[in-house]
């Protein structure tokens, strides 16, 4: 009789990402992407921007009212800008977390970032 290794849980991994995690432990053919808490808050709120805009562009669609309508296309706008504004805040802390790193030069901060 074989006698197994006892095997330890690992949290937040079911049946059907085991695959997945043994693909990990491979070589990978690319390099794992590291984001910053700056980064990852700035792309948290762009999710839920997104997820706002979905539902917006459903009630449009929904809609007959010229004046809801209006309304509608409005904060739909509103949604764009502020997602735009959040866009180039999160290049700036990749370009902060790029200095940090020592991967860029400390001048490219004061480049300005085209978007």
């Amino acid at each position: 009789m074989e006698l197994k290794e006892p095997e330890l849980p690992v949290l937040g991994q079911d049946a059907h990402h085991e695959a997945d995690a043994a693909a990990e432990d491979g070589p990978s053919c690319g390099p794992k992407v590291y984001v910053s808490n700056e980064e990852a808050a700035l792309l948290n709120a762009m999710r839920g921007l997104r997820e706002r805009g979905l539902e917006l562009r459903r009630c449009l669609a929904a809609e007959s009212d010229p004046e809801r309508r209006s309304v509608l296309e409005r904060e739909l706008e509103a949604l764009r800008q502020e997602r735009d504004q959040l866009a180039a805040r999160r290049e700036q802390a990749f370009l902060r977390k790029m200095v940090m790193l020592g991967h860029l030069p400390p001048q490219a901060l004061d480049e300005p970032v085209l978007l």
